[in-house]
């Protein structure tokens, strides 16, 4: 207790010894606060000796400073009397009450320097209008006569340098107003809320010590609540003095981004300076070369040095070339920064203008789609992005190239002694110095051209690959902002809803369209045109007079074709390929000539809005035209879907009946639409009349497909029929209801002012109704296809049995081995079935996923609950992209996919490709199985990648489970790995015949785990896979289908030997199965207990003749036998008996009766 109050002592002490100085001198005054840096000098006011002093007293009190408090920390930490936990609570308050004083220092400077801004705001307001005031231009930048094109590249990137800086400081000031904004709504509400915590640490203050509290702790609160105290003063403070400055610099603000944005207008315009001026530089040094290489290829006579001139005067052709294209890619890339900054920033303003309303008003819809109109057609600079990586690569070499030759010239002498020996022998040898001398200089020249040609090719490689991420970035940007625009407003009204006035506006269309002179006025500059470009009127003219003599030949062509179809012998997939050629030409005819028309008449429209909007709508109308010329011909009789692709002609002539008056209706209909769109005669016209027009063109394809797709209809009755209680049969109620309503219901969203979103969900429909059309085509050749394929393998089949049984068979042998060939028929018929069947289900497959995902994928921005599931996260992963349900659901689907490819696949593998390869089963089945394994790992793989998962993570996991189930399923993962080494090492193969242990039988299946044999009684034995490599097997059939057969007969002592011999030789070749090579053989084995044993060696090809020659031999031997005499012996036992003494009677007149 007395070593406490001796503690407690020492600190009261030194407390008064850094307290007694401020406790004479009084408080310090606000204004004294110091700079953040320079925290540790802040006081604490109201600090009393003594932590039991009136509330009154403390205000009054000590203060403290920063480095008093560090040094009060210290004796804490190192005070004997205080506990550990004691100690540790006492540091963290004097911790945070140092970080509260740093907080109050940084809150007082800011007070400080938005103070001293708001004094010197006059001052600065007159220095900035001086500034701005200045008259005249900036002088241009200087340039020191013989200046290379390297010094002043140098000068344009310091240029630049300057130019990044000044937009930067534009970008700070024109942000500067927000900012200003932002804090002027944020500063009330800040304000309050600290002076909420200020009452709260006031009242704190007032509060007495809490009983039982020490006086360290005690007085390390108290600090701190005075730290907080000050902290929140200073700000409040701060935040005042802020509006107050903001109030005072606002005129200034104005001046400063005014001269902000001077400063970089004089920088852009120095950085042009200093491009101009290396461009400049660059072209007249080419300019210099060039004219140089010339007027030495000019005056040099001999022709050795002619060739090295003539070198010359290309290199510097070349290099003027390539300067003119480092200046037009230079331009175009400072062109696509400049239109990538303004669509940034157009979309920035934009969705910051959205975010700010909350929603898209009918007024936001309008702008937005006045917006959308202005964003430009990135599809040129697609192009060029698909262009430029084979641009840069020929950059590439040909600087390579000219680098290569650069290098070779680095020593002449053998280019000079190659020279020096085309020279006539007569030639002096003064001569031969100056001719020497010449091509030295030549050579030097060239040297330096080569030189010059590869550093601009480097140059125009470089400055291609730098602008290529530029113009990517400009097409995402662009097409980013273009979604965002037709997500916004697509159900936001774009147009009043209609009304009688519209109908007065449309009749005014109406006459500006079928004004006389208008089309009058296009005929005379289709007629200009034509005057002025006779020529290529003239060839034009010819391919349409081409294409409309070759329209008759090609729909014979088609309708050869169709006869060939017909019959069997004739057929091939071929004829449905060239047919289809066909009919695409047939559609192709007029589509062509209209896009020849209508190119003609825009490059002659000039200003003339009537023939530019019709040209326009002429162009709209060539994918219309060609697709329903297509379907017309595609129908037609004797055409493509009759004769290749087996449709009835009932249904074909109801579809071109009604295809024949929506080509009527809808082709005026489209351009009459596209004209109101694109004119700029009447501002409302496309509103009103366009819009009317529309509306009308949805009817009429509503009505359409009201016939065409009804369920009792004669297009759809046939084919429902067949598929009686399909999908497609029982949801019928469900799409043809679907397909009629939506067009009527998109005419009727444009009649109510929805008519951009009207004309974005037709097109949307019209390409969901063309991919539907092309799965449905691409099905039905896939199918032509395969009924062909399936043809085709069958006859190639029968022809083989066909051969294989007139090679060398009598009837004899047909009979004997009848029952196997009618058994191997059978099989080879019902593997191609099943082929069929696997290649038919995969397509089934994919000409039904494909189309959903393209309809998904046109849908998906108009629906949102599409999108909307790519944004619900599952879990998430560090440093990955979350597992959303929209992941998930795609990794299903590839699941779903491999697993539907993995058993069909093989099929048509077979089909396409091992079919044709002369290959046995055996190795097909080996590839089809390693195929179906490739395709399940590339699949899981997928599947994976999907949720974010990639390959490095999945070879661990698949690593980890490798290890893990090795040592728990041993047995499986030895049968597994046995499996793969038996499809790649084939040591058996389907249809082998094979022994492994005491089982003999075929080889049917072969799988992961096992093996399937089937024994001659037709029973299965499943053998797992490691028994093939570990164990003992005979495979009968691996090299070589010949096997040897052994038959062991036994004659009678004292037979001829050498008849027996004959007589087997006859019977081994009377047997048509034995083969003459290897030949049959016969052995004399030796005298047996009862026997003279021979053994007869034959050889027979396949294991299905095994048994006939079997039982064909032995039968042929014993008739043989019989016939010449010759007696096979039977087994004899002689017995002696010697242990009898009686006699044994023996009965020699045979059985009683």
């Amino acid at each position: 207790m007395n070593r406490k109050i001796g503690v407690s002592a020492v600190l009261f002490t030194a407390f008064l010894v850094f307290a007694s100085p401020i406790l004479l001198s009084g408080q310090s005054r606000p204004d004294a606060a110091p700079s953040a840096s320079e925290s540790q000098d802040v006081n604490l006011p109201g600090l009393s000796a003594t932590v039991t002093q009136s509330p009154a007293t403390a205000d009054a009190g000590a203060t403290l400073t920063v480095k008093q408090l560090q040094t009060q920390k210290k004796q804490i930490a190192e005070s004997q009397e205080l506990s550990e936990d004691v100690k540790a609570k006492i540091v963290e308050i004097y911790d945070r009450a140092l970080a509260q004083l740093k907080s109050a220092g940084e809150f007082e400077a800011k007070r400080q320097q938005y103070g001293q801004q708001r004094k010197d705001a006059p001052g600065n307001l007159e220095k900035t209008k001086e500034l701005l005031g200045a008259k005249g231009a900036p002088a241009a930048p200087q340039v020191a006569p013989g200046t290379t094109p390297t010094e002043a590249e140098q000068a344009l990137a310091t240029a630049r340098l300057a130019l990044e800086e000044a937009r930067k400081n534009v970008a700070n000031w024109e942000s500067e107003p927000k900012t200003r904004a932002d804090r002027r709504t944020r500063i009330p509400e800040e304000s309050n809320t600290v002076s909420q915590k200020l009452e709260e640490t006031k009242a704190k203050l007032a509060l007495p010590p809490a009983e039982g509290q020490s006086n360290e702790l005690a007085q390390a609160n108290r600090i701190l609540l005075l730290a907080q105290q000050r902290a929140l003063e200073n700000q409040i403070a701060a935040n005042t003095e802020e509006l107050l400055y903001y109030d005072a610099g606002s005129e200034l603000l104005a001046a400063q981004r005014d001269l902000a944005a001077r400063r970089q207008s004089s920088a852009e315009k120095v950085v042009e300076f200093w491009k101009q001026k290396v461009g400049d530089l660059r072209q007249k040094q080419a300019e210099a070369a060039k004219d140089e290489a010339i007027r030495a290829r000019e005056e040099t006579t001999h022709p050795a040095i002619q060739a090295i001139a003539e070198k010359n005067a290309e290199l510097a052709e070349t290099q003027t070339s390539l300067v003119t294209k480092v200046q037009t890619v230079t331009k175009y890339s400072e062109e696509i920064d400049a239109k990538l900054e303004a669509v940034k920033k157009s979309s920035a303003e934009t969705r910051a203008r959205v975010d700010t309303a909350g929603q898209v008003t009918d007024v936001m819809g309008m702008f937005l789609l006045g917006e959308r109109e202005k964003l430009p057609n990135v599809g040129p600079n697609q192009r060029q992005i698909r262009n430029r990586p084979a641009e840069i690569s020929l950059a590439q070499f040909h600087g390579m190239e000219r680098d290569r030759e650069w290098s070779d010239l680095g020593d002449l002498s053998d280019e000079l002694d190659e020279i020096l020996a085309q020279l006539d022998p007569n030639v002096g040898e003064a001569q031969r110095e100056a001719i020497k001398s010449e091509a030295t200089n030549y050579y030097e020249s060239q040297r330096k051209l080569l030189r010059a040609t590869a550093d601009l090719y480097g140059d125009y490689s470089t400055r291609l690959a730098d602008l290529d991420p530029k113009e990517r970035q400009y097409v995402e940007t662009v097409q980013s902002y273009a979604d965002f625009i037709d997500a916004s407003i697509l159900w936001v009204k774009s147009s009043p809803a209609l009304r009688l006035s519209d109908l007065r506006t449309s009749i005014s269309a109406v006459g500006w369209l079928l004004s006389p002179a208008n089309w009058h006025r296009s005929a005379l500059a289709l007629w200009a045109d034509f005057q002025n470009n006779l020529s290529l009127y003239l060839a034009a003219l010819l391919v349409i007079v081409s294409l409309v003599v070759l329209h008759p030949r090609a729909h014979a062509g088609v309708e050869a074709l169709s006869e060939q179809v017909r019959q069997v012998q004739t057929d091939s997939f071929l004829h449905t390929l060239k047919a289809l050629g066909l009919t695409i030409f047939l559609a192709a005819t007029w589509p062509a000539v209209l896009l020849v028309i209508q190119s003609r008449l825009l490059a002659a429209a000039g200003d003339h809005d009537f023939s530019q909007a019709l040209a326009a709508g002429m162009l709209e109308l060539v994918p219309v035209v060609f697709t329903l010329c297509f379907l017309r011909h595609f129908a037609m009789p004797h055409g493509l879907a009759q004769d290749h692709l087996r449709m009835r002609n009932e249904p074909l002539s109801f579809f071109r009946r009604l295809l024949g008056w929506y080509f009527v209706l809808t082709i005026p209909l489209t351009l009459i639409v596209q004209l109101m769109q694109t004119q700029q005669t009447g501002e409302q016209w496309y509103n009103s009349a366009g819009r009317l027009f529309f509306m009308a063109g949805l009817i009429v394809l509503s009505l359409l497909l009201l016939h065409l797709l009804r369920p009792t209809g004669k297009l759809m009755e046939p084919y429902l029929r067949q598929r009686h209680g399909g999908w497609l049969e029982r949801l019928r109620y469900l799409w043809y209801p679907l397909c009629f309503v939506l067009p009527a219901g998109f005419a009727a969203l444009a009649g109510l002012g929805y008519f951009y979103a009207a004309r974005h969900l037709y097109q949307k429909l019209v390409v969901t109704m063309v991919l539907i059309l092309l799965t449905i085509l691409v099905r039905a050749i896939f199918m032509r296809w395969l009924i062909v394929a399936q043809r085709r393998l069958a006859l190639l089949e029968r022809q083989k049995r066909e051969a294989a049984e007139r090679d060398g068979q009598t009837q004899g042998q047909s009979a004997s081995t009848a029952e196997p060939q009618q058994t191997k028929a059978k099989e080879d018929d019902t593997t191609i079935l099943q082929m069929s069947r696997q290649t038919r289900r995969l397509i089934d497959v994919i000409t039904v996923f494909l189309p959903i995902g393209g309809i998904w994928y046109v849908w998906k921005d108009v629906l949102p609950a599409l999108g909307a599931l790519a944004e619900i996260q599952l879990w998430g992963m560090t440093g990955e992209r979350p597992v959303t349900v929209g992941s998930v659901t795609m990794a299903l689907l590839v699941v779903a996919l491999t697993v539907i490819v993995t058993r069909n696949a093989p099929g048509l593998l077979e089909i396409i490709i091992l079919r044709r390869l002369p290959l046995d089963r055996g190795v097909r089945f080996a590839i089809t199985t390693l195929f179906r394994y490739t395709l399940v790992v590339v699949g899981t793989v997928l599947a994976f990648s999907e949720m974010g998962i990639g390959w490095a993570k999945v070879q661990w996991l698949v690593a980890a489970m490798t290890v893990g189930l090795g040592f728990g399923l041993q047995e499986i993962f030895a049968n597994f790995v046995s499996g793969l080494i038996i499809l790649f090492e084939q040591p058996i193969r389907v249809d082998d015949v094979v022994t492994i242990g005491e089982v003999t039988g075929n080889v049917s299946k072969i799988r992961i785990r096992a093996t399937t044999i089937r024994r001659w009684d037709q029973r299965e034995l499943v053998v797992p896979n490691k028994e093939f490599i570990t164990g003992r097997l005979i495979n009968w059939t691996l090299s070589d289908n010949v096997l040897r057969r052994e038959f062991v007969v036994g004659i009678a002592y004292g037979s001829d030997i050498a008849k027996a011999e004959r007589i087997l030789y006859e019977v081994a070749r009377a047997n048509p199965l034995v083969l003459a090579e290897p030949k049959p053989i016969v052995i004399f084995k030796g005298f047996g207990d009862n026997s003279l044993e021979f053994e007869l060696r034959v050889y027979i090809t396949g294991i299905d003749n095994y048994v006939p020659v079997w039982h064909g031999i032995n039968c042929a031997i014993d008739d043989a036998f019989r016939k010449e005499g010759v007696e096979i012996a039977f087994p004899q036992r002689d017995i002696h008996i010697r242990s009898v003494t009686k006699s044994i009677p023996i009965n020699t007149e045979g059985p009683q009766q």
